[in-house]
């Protein structure tokens, strides 16, 4: 409860600069592929800590996100980003996470004097909820983990008209949950790592 409670008031703190300053909103939906990392998972068993291949794989991700572009300082923005991806077939994650965005403009012209093309990135974290129904490796377990996790991005957008842009991304998360599992008819819990690649692409409405 503490590190839920520290994770939504730095998530206040990030965005709160946002309501008292005027500037372009915008708001975003993207699809993509997410690789997570191999990582093995470790739970206690026999009284000795035992270490398993979590068996991770590919999926779809699926997001949006919403923010601004501050006006007296176009290139600094704010956001936050609600997204899904399975880490394994029966293990599926959900970030919740705000984000510090800084981009550099190109091909400006007179419509976008900022530029038509930017490039960006973006740093951040917040809470990642965790669900796993089903194996984890080859063991059994029904359990939600709520944790903090990483978010960092780099991408590339262009303004293809006044309020539409399009974009390519790439996004690295990261968060380490602890989730309830059955191993050897024996209640324990198991603790892995999901580092995840994603790789994305997405329609930006812009306000």
């Amino acid at each position: 409860m503490r590190r839920l409670l520290l994770t939504l008031s730095v998530l206040l703190l990030l965005l709160a600069p946002a309501s008292t300053a005027s500037g372009e909103w915008f708001l975003d939906g993207y699809v993509g592929a997410s690789l997570t990392h191999k990582h093995d998972f470790t739970f206690e068993a026999f009284d000795a800590e035992l270490e398993r291949d979590a068996e991770y794989r590919s999926s779809a991700i699926f997001g949006v996100r919403g923010g601004k572009w501050l006006d007296g300082l176009p290139w600094l923005g704010l956001a936050l980003d609600v997204s899904y991806f399975r880490p394994s077939a029966d293990i599926q994650v959900f970030p919740m996470t705000a984000l510090v965005l800084a981009r550099y403009g190109f091909l400006p012209d007179d419509e976008f004097k900022e530029g038509r093309l930017h490039v960006y990135g973006g740093l951040g974290g917040g809470i990642f909820i965790t669900n796993l129904d089903g194996f984890i490796g080859r063991f059994e377990g029904s359990d939600t983990s709520l944790d903090f996790g990483l978010d960092t991005r780099l991408g590339v957008s262009y303004r293809v008209e006044s309020n539409w842009a399009i974009f390519a991304e790439y996004r690295f998360t990261h968060v380490s949950p602890s989730l309830d599992i059955n191993a050897f008819n024996t209640e324990t819990s198991a603790d892995t790592t999901f580092n995840t690649s994603h790789f994305l692409l997405g329609l930006s409405y812009r306000f």
